[in-house]
């Protein structure tokens, strides 16, 4: 089935010439964007239900490094279609205090997983051009490339459907635009839906150097399932020496549910982006970026630095 997914985004990207831009704008027909970009996240707090920060229990620390191609393809000049495929390298480490001999000790536990992320497929149709850009945007994630018997989970293991309206606005003579995004997601299993609310502004620099400032914001709807913890699976065996019955308690489960910080059942999480694209052709630039994560409820804040390189054709009208 990983195989499976792996192929079919990767001859969508290949089959068809290829991807599109950012916001509310789409891609001429026959139009491509594409980026491969690096991202390293770091986290070692979570915000609680009040949206006061904490550190993690156990001095847990959690790392997700992905490689990630990001591409939109201008199909017509009104419809564009994207798609989003990562490659995730987590590390999730904390102590553990355990008793041994009659003695407390303390474990140092890493948890590592290597494979696929969600991947997400989208669609996005012009409305209207004048007298700023409109659109409206389907998107879909699909959790394919990985199962829930992961030792630190990539993903919440379900399908995502989104619906969401864009719009944007250059700000000529000034040498830069803004944009505003609003949108519901839909949630599949036991994670609420999601009110998802953007906003950007990017501008030149100079005639090579833009600048992007973004913030991104996601609202929980409170409507998820209530899971209970699985429970624990226990197992005994004789001790040869001393004769006595061991009881020995496999926590996998709970651990795999646990060890990504960064999921959440029902969450509120505000990210703001910096970024900078340096542009060495007219075709390729390359683009750096730093997102912090000021408020939300729920779920870990934490670093994110990323690098990329872009491609874009336009595939100008003559």
């Amino acid at each position: 089935m990983r195989v499976f997914f792996a192929v079919f985004i990767t001859a969508l990207f290949i089959t068809v010439p290829n991807a599109a831009l950012a916001g509310a704008w789409t891609m001429n027909q026959g139009g491509l964007y594409t980026k491969l970009s690096y991202n390293r996240y770091v986290t070692d707090s979570i915000f609680g239900p009040g949206g006061g920060r904490n550190a993690l229990p156990n001095k847990a620390k959690f790392y997700d490094n992905n490689v990630t191609f990001y591409g939109e393809y201008g199909l017509t000049d009104r419809l564009t279609l994207s798609a989003s495929l990562p490659y995730k390298s987590l590390r999730s480490s904390y102590w553990r205090d355990y008793e041994e001999d009659d003695q407390d000790k303390r474990e140092y536990v890493v948890k590592r997983y290597h494979g696929g992320g969600d991947v997400e497929v989208g669609l996005k149709y012009g409305l209207l051009q004048t007298p700023f850009v409109g659109a409206v945007q389907f998107l879909y994630k699909n959790a394919g490339l990985y199962t829930s018997r992961e030792t630190v989970m990539p993903g919440n293991n379900q399908s995502d459907y989104e619906v969401r309206l864009l719009a944007g606005k250059s700000l000529w003579p000034f040498p830069g635009y803004c944009g505003a995004e609003v949108g519901y997601r839909f949630r599949t299993k036991a994670p609420s839906d999601e009110f998802k609310y953007l906003l950007e502004f990017g501008m030149d620099l100079t005639q090579k150097l833009s600048l992007r400032l973004k913030l991104d914001g996601t609202k929980s709807m409170h409507n998820a399932q209530r899971v209970s913890a699985p429970k624990p699976q226990r197992s005994a065996y004789v001790d040869d020496e001393t004769g006595q019955v061991i009881v020995a308690q496999n926590t996998s489960v709970t651990s795999a549910a646990s060890g990504n910080p960064s999921l959440g059942l029902s969450y509120d999480l505000g990210k703001v982006e910096t970024a900078l694209n340096y542009k060495f052709t007219e075709r390729w630039s390359g683009e750096v970026a730093y997102t912090t994560y000021p408020y939300g409820k729920n779920i870990s804040p934490g670093r994110m630095y990323s690098i990329g390189i872009v491609y874009y054709f336009e595939n100008k009208k003559q």
